[in-house]
């Protein structure tokens, strides 16, 4: 599926939305207005809808002006980083990303466990937020409908270029479900640390981790099971790109065990997805010291610009070549083709073609390889000579095509 917002345009407009989102504070009415396209110079932003509460004027360590911001949203509370020379109206594009925090923790956490991660996302031009949602909502109903209005509150003081999502322990639920259903447009990648994907896992483990649960939802197991982000099929996740972090041995993780959560996800994602790669730690459930340059090199690598502006374009297609078997192979009875496949970016797809006709689809191996089995002993494959090719396909609509094989079937 697309990952574009589907069913989700507010049924307020924008200058109801952010009077709303005002929340009387200030009686101010900036939407609407006829505004002015302010310069892109290091400077305070003007007060924004909803805001009660700023620390103008910090530094970065890199040396970066930026505002330290928290507004009400729907009466929910949220924090921004706001890069001084991000303006809001202005019409420059502006990736934001969105964080989300762990259970029994609020908007807070980016000053606290995100602080680095946030300071690196001002040092490239972006917004950084945390929403409350709620609290320990996970991907409960309300916790969606905050961040829906989260993003429509965005989206109507910024020109959004692309979004990234950054989760920790539950704040996983919601980037999860978050990105499966679209309810943010635009994702360049999701980066989740020892990250809640399952919750009915959760609920089923029992103990704290059921009772958590069940402050959410109540002991409603249909409810769980209606919110959870693991009942999204693989196809949810096509083309999507995902940078799993998870401690190994999985027992030293026992509050968000990742044979459940990170290393589900990315088995069911893997064959479909542009990337869904893994990094492993031993802190058990503690963010590792990696986490905060991994987090902009993932961001690199999804094309996340610097500095502000439109995401990078892919034009480059895929590699892609034959590893077995061998040119002018004489085959029999069961033959296993792999395929190798990169790209600067992530293949989705592999298949092999007779010609101009598509005869079978290759599933993934490994984030390069890909593979198939098929008896040349049927009525499809009679004896005889056959040149084929393989093409792979990348997220963004990229196609690259191998060198010609030829098999001679031989039963």
């Amino acid at each position: 599926m697309s990952h574009s917002a589907q069913g989700i345009r507010s049924q307020v407009s924008r200058r109801g939305f952010l009077t709303l989102a005002a929340g009387g504070v200030g009686g101010i009415m900036l939407a609407g207005s006829a505004l002015p396209a302010m310069a892109a110079t290091p400077s305070p932003a003007p007060r924004l809808p909803g805001e009660y509460y700023r620390k103008a004027s910090q530094l970065t360590t890199d040396g970066t002006l930026f505002d330290n911001i928290v507004v009400r949203i729907n009466g929910d509370q949220a924090r921004l980083f706001v890069p001084q020379t991000v303006k809001p109206y202005s019409g420059v594009p502006v990736p934001v990303v969105w964080f989300y925090h762990g259970s029994n923790s609020d908007h807070n956490a980016l000053e606290g466990g995100f602080k680095t991660s946030a300071l690196d996302t001002v040092d490239r031009g972006a917004i950084a937020i945390c929403q409350t949602a709620g609290g320990t909502l996970y991907s409960h109903p309300t916790a969606v409908d905050l961040q829906i209005a989260g993003f429509s509150y965005m989206s109507g003081l910024f020109t959004i270029s692309t979004n990234v999502l950054r989760s920790t322990s539950g704040g996983g639920a919601l980037a999860t479900e978050t990105y499966a259903r679209g309810l943010v447009s635009n994702i360049s990648g999701m980066y989740n640390v020892n990250s809640t994907y399952d919750i009915r896992a959760h609920y089923d483990a029992g103990g704290g981790s059921r009772d958590s649960i069940v402050a959410a939802f109540g002991d409603d197991p249909a409810a769980i099971d209606a919110a959870n982000p693991a009942r999204h099929p693989r196809a949810a996740w096509t083309g999507s790109r995902l940078r799993i972090v998870v401690s190994q041995p999985n027992e030293s993780d026992q509050i968000v065990p990742p044979d459940k959560h990170g290393l589900a996800l990315r088995d069911l994602a893997l064959p479909v997805a542009a990337e869904a790669s893994l990094r492993t730690h031993a802190n058990g459930h503690s963010t590792p010291g990696f986490a905060a340059p991994d987090f902009v090199d993932a961001m690199n690598r999804w094309g996340v610009p610097v500095g502000g502006g439109t995401p990078t374009v892919d034009t480059q297609p895929p590699v892609v070549s034959f590893l077995a078997p061998a040119n002018n192979s004489t085959v029999s009875g069961t033959v296993n083709v792999r395929v190798a496949a990169t790209d600067d970016i992530g293949v989705v797809d592999v298949g092999i073609f007779l010609g101009t006709r598509r005869i079978a689809s290759a599933a993934r191996i490994s984030d390069t390889e890909w593979g198939l089995s098929f008896n040349t002993r049927s009525s499809a494959s009679p004896n005889g000579t056959y040149v084929v090719t393989a093409r792979a396909t990348d997220a963004a609509g990229n196609v690259g095509q191998s060198a010609p094989l030829t098999l001679r079937i031989q039963n």
